[in-house]
């Protein structure tokens, strides 16, 4: 926004003040260079524009390497799927919004729920927590000024381990709400990370736009191989298409889920909070004793919602302190230098 007010029109002919003009500019030359121009915020419009990503979606997944910008790089196949997800609301105060994602698939014939990602939505935030690579994140601190009018998204992983956190600004012009990341590292995603090894991060903006049918997440990414010295394989396009679907259209089964396994997630989350606050920065084990933290949690989680069944309630202390320990177990709190990339052109 200018910080000028623009020059009214009149009907008639006038004649324009140039020595008033000389006299601004003079002012403007020698103003001081830290100003910063206004910028203008309204937190509860992306507020509300954030809480329209809540209800029931059908979901398709579309990927697409672009351009390959190494030599002898071979760009992969497309990548297509579809889901049905749940979103519901975690946390919604002023300044934060958590949303949770259920995945629900069908398996023999009926529908089963799966504890998705979530994303947590902070405005102003000044502490990021970036994936450096290597399995491995830290914390950046951003000024005041970097985190004016912001709001930052932390994406977290289906056993709410970190995955990545950028911060942008939700612009609500044209007729649209749309928020924009600065770059942002992240791990590979779950289709991949499985499948191939050959690169390290992407690195990209991620935007989200509010459609009358839903809602759009876009990724503009660089497929990067930290290596010796920092290369990118391939640009790559991506396309998540949140359709609403009809009022009629419930899943009960994901409603009946999160009844039973909220509070032992809210303990996971607890924990990784804790983890959080007590490290600037952290690595991440693949496996402890060959089983993934996956593994080992949602058997905790399986193992509680059975106690539920047999009348149990609450979250006993003793499964707290297994949900501690197993977190404990994955974590190597110092970073080698050698971990951390420069992070060139944030």
């Amino acid at each position: 926004m200018s910080a000028f007010a623009p020059v009214p029109r009149h009907r008639e002919r006038t004649s324009f003040p140039w020595p008033a003009l000389a006299t601004l500019a003079l002012a403007v030359a020698c103003a001081p260079r830290n100003i910063v121009p206004t910028v203008e915020c309204n937190p509860e419009q992306d507020r509300a524009a954030i809480l329209k990503m809540v209800g029931n979606y059908r979901v398709e997944f579309a990927f697409d390497e672009t351009v390959s910008l190494h030599e002898g790089y071979a760009l992969r196949a497309p990548y297509r799927a579809n889901a049905t997800e749940q979103v519901l609301v975690l946390e919604d105060t002023p300044g934060r919004v958590s949303l949770q994602h259920i995945l629900v698939v069908e398996r023999d014939g009926k529908r089963s729920p799966l504890k998705h990602w979530r994303q947590d939505w902070t405005f102003e935030d000044t502490e990021l927590l970036e994936f450096r690579g290597r399995r491995s994140w830290e914390r950046r601190v951003l000024s005041s000024d970097e985190a004016r009018c912001t709001w930052s998204q932390a994406v977290f992983e289906v056993d709410d381990g970190p995955r990545y956190e950028g911060s942008g600004r939700w612009n609500h012009s044209r007729g649209l709400s749309a928020w924009e990341s600065r770059e942002t590292w992240r791990p590979l995603p779950r289709r991949e990370y499985t499948k191939r090894s050959d690169y390290d991060a992407l690195v990209g903006t991620n935007r989200h736009v509010m459609t009358p049918t839903g809602w759009v997440h876009e990724q503009d990414s660089l497929k990067v191989v930290l290596g010796p010295t920092q290369h990118a394989l391939a640009r790559e396009r991506g396309v998540n298409l949140y359709t609403r679907q009809p009022q009629e259209v419930s899943l009960p089964e994901a409603d009946a889920y999160w009844t039973q396994a909220q509070d032992f997630w809210g303990e996971v989350r607890q924990g990784w909070q804790a983890v959080f606050q007590a490290h600037s920065g952290f690595t991440l084990k693949d496996s402890v004793d060959g089983k993934a933290r996956t593994e080992l949690l949602f058997g905790l989680a399986d193992a509680h919602q059975k106690s539920l069944g047999e009348g149990r309630t609450g979250v006993p202390p003793e499964t707290r302190q297994q949900i501690r320990s197993t977190l404990e177990s994955f974590l190597e709190p110092v970073m080698s230098a050698s971990a951390a990339p420069a992070a060139a052109g944030r």
